[in-house]
């Protein structure tokens, strides 16, 4: 007598998904029983459905074979919303066999009489299937647009060349119907661009009628003139508990078709780009609601001196915009003052009303010789969209005051610009450039009061005998140790500095200024590993005069507009060695204690 015992009427043999010991049972069974032929099949669940109607197909395996169908030429037909499995196991007079089956949801993508072709399942094909597709009735179209809604819309009719518009994307879904996909607006131009500034959700009322809506707004800049189109957002979505949760609360549980698919297309806005018109006069088309030129740094900048760097910012600010149409700042200096740009640093804000953006650019100003310079004024026409006409943003033009460089050298010329800490070296050289312009106010100062000079020795004179009398009276106390000088409690690791020595040599010998100035900058941080200099500046500031003279040819020659090899001729290991040896015989002489009376 024929036994056939499906999966979910067995519970010992359903368990053994969560049961180790019975899932090692079933596959024991499995490989005992005698092996069947594979079978395929297709059934559709309906033989007709509506364009926004969805069928299931389901594919059946019946062996061990795994089921790997090819849906190529069935995605060009249909769209698969959906998916789900399905096994059991039969044992008929001792033979087990497993029985397998795919769920598919179609969304067909165009109505008629549609073929659903063979599928090929491993060696096995499935026959072709007839499914009919007729039209949306116009009562169910109504529906539809009671339920769902894609809105377009724009925050002007016609804009210029490059002008920033606003487009408004509004999705309104009813309660209980879920998003499945939203495309993204295509405008009918190639040369437009669209960025995305704001996303937000919300509930709205309309008609009566309570729903969940999605808005996106888009900056759409487009690059020729002529009429633009935007349109035919195509939206999906479908009512109906969540797929996932299904499964996992009965994974046996044959799927259930969607309640009901939506499917919406938005309305077409349009919109005229218009021309440069010739009423302009800039050399750099910038339309826009709103631009400004301003700048920092001279202002702080007090006193300047001859040879020392000078940094400007002057940035850009515009609405409307995008930071790579923001132009960049040309300026003529006059004669004895030499520029270095850094690279500029540009930034975009988007916001609910368009996008906010802005262009830095850093300059460092080195004034050869002292005297009195003008900066002659920067202006950048622009053409403002709301008032449509031309404007001008205009920064003012600007004296500076070169004071002579009483702390400038014959041999070391101070024309370095460092690249990451320019603002600290200004500072120091401001704190002593006023030093050294007060040291004859300072001078006069000390004549006036000699007499406090005196007094103030004497008492000094008396302490240190005073100090003295008391330590020989007491010739027991314990003497104090002499401190080690920070910078020699930990020796530097002989081994790295040579081999930090052997990469600068041999960037002097390729004449490679780059990968000089990273050696010296890898030879500082093992020189000073609590506290390294971050660049040449820093370092010539630590070394003696030779050494600096070295480094700062090197800088110059990093920052000039020729080619100069000048750097080359220094014997950089002699160098080093020399200054070494210098600072160790200070130190120890440093380090001699005092003998005593």
């Amino acid at each position: 007598m024929h036994s056939h015992i499906p999966l979910n009427a067995m519970l010992p043999i359903k368990s053994s998904l969560t049961s180790p010991l019975n899932g090692l049972l079933v596959i024991l069974l499995l490989l005992l029983s005698s092996p069947v032929d594979a079978k395929v099949g297709a059934s559709l669940s309906s033989n007709t459905t509506g364009l926004d109607q969805p069928v299931r197909l389901i594919l059946q395996m019946e062996g061990e074979q795994e089921m790997t169908p090819d849906l190529s030429e069935l995605e060009r037909l249909f769209e698969i919303v959906g998916r789900s499995t399905q096994q059991s196991i039969s044992i008929i007079n001792g033979k087990m066999s497993a029985k397998r089956s795919l769920t598919l949801t179609l969304l067909p993508r165009q109505t008629g009489s549609l073929e659903i072709p063979p599928i090929r399942i491993g060696n096995e094909s499935t026959e072709a299937l007839l499914l009919e597709v007729t039209e949306q009735p116009k009562g169910d179209i109504d529906a539809n647009r009671e339920q769902v809604l894609v809105e377009l819309s724009l925050n002007k009719s016609r804009a210029y060349i490059e002008e920033e518009v606003i487009l408004t994307l509004k999705l309104f879904q009813a309660p209980g119907i879920r998003a499945e996909s939203l495309d993204t607006p295509q405008p009918s131009m190639p040369d437009t661009q669209m960025k995305l500034l704001h996303e937000e959700r919300y509930s709205s009322e309309r008609d009566g009628i309570h729903f969940n809506v999605i808005e996106r707004k888009y900056a759409v800049f487009a690059y020729q003139s002529g009429n633009l189109e935007i349109g035919g957002v195509k939206y999906r979505g479908r009512t109906g508990s969540d797929k996932l949760f299904s499964f996992f609360n009965d994974p046996f549980r044959a799927p259930q078709q969607a309640t009901r698919i939506f499917r919406s297309e938005s309305n077409q806005v349009d919109l005229e780009i218009m021309p440069i018109p010739d009423s302009f006069t800039g050399d750099r088309w910038l339309p826009a609601k709103n631009l400004q030129i301003v700048e920092n740094g001279l202002d702080q900048q007090t006193p300047i001196l001859a040879g020392k760097p000078l940094v400007r910012r002057i940035m850009i600010l515009a609405d409307g915009l995008t930071s790579a149409q923001l132009p960049n700042i040309e300026q003529t200096l006059p004669n004895g003052i030499k520029l270095y740009e850094e690279r500029p640093q540009l930034q975009e804000t988007p916001t609910r009303t368009g996008i906010s953006s802005s262009r830095q650019n850093s300059m460092t100003l080195i004034a050869t010789e002292s005297g009195q310079y003008a900066l002659p004024a920067i202006e950048i026409p622009w053409w403002n969209t709301e008032t449509d006409r031309q404007e001008t943003a205009r920064l003012a033009a600007i004296s500076i005051d070169i004071m002579p460089n009483p702390g400038a050298t014959q041999g070391v010329q101070q024309t370095q610009t460092p690249q990451s800490t320019r603002e600290q070296a200004i500072q120091s050289d401001a704190v002593e450039t006023i030093t050294s312009v007060n040291q004859p106010a300072a001078a006069a100062a000390t004549h006036k009061v000699h007499w406090l000079v005196w007094l103030f020795g004497t008492a000094w004179v008396l302490t240190l005998f005073a100090w003295w009398y008391s330590r020989r009276g007491d010739p027991d106390q314990p003497r104090q140790p002499i401190p080690v000088a920070e910078d020699e409690r930990e020796a530097p690791d002989k081994q790295a500095i040579g081999e930090a020595l052997q990469r600068l040599e041999q960037a002097y010998a390729d004449k490679d200024a780059p990968a000089a100035r990273s050696a010296w900058l890898q030879w500082a941080k093992l020189q000073w590993p609590d506290n390294p200099p971050h660049n040449l500046t820093r370092l010539a500031a630590r070394c003696d005069r030779a050494v600096s003279e070295a480094v700062y040819s090197l800088e110059r020659t990093l920052y000039s507009p020729t080619d100069e090899t000048g750097w080359t001729g220094y014997e950089i290991r002699q160098l080093i060695q020399q200054m070494q040896q210098e600072k160790r015989s200070d130190k120890r002489t440093e380090r001699l204690v005092p003998l005593n009376p």
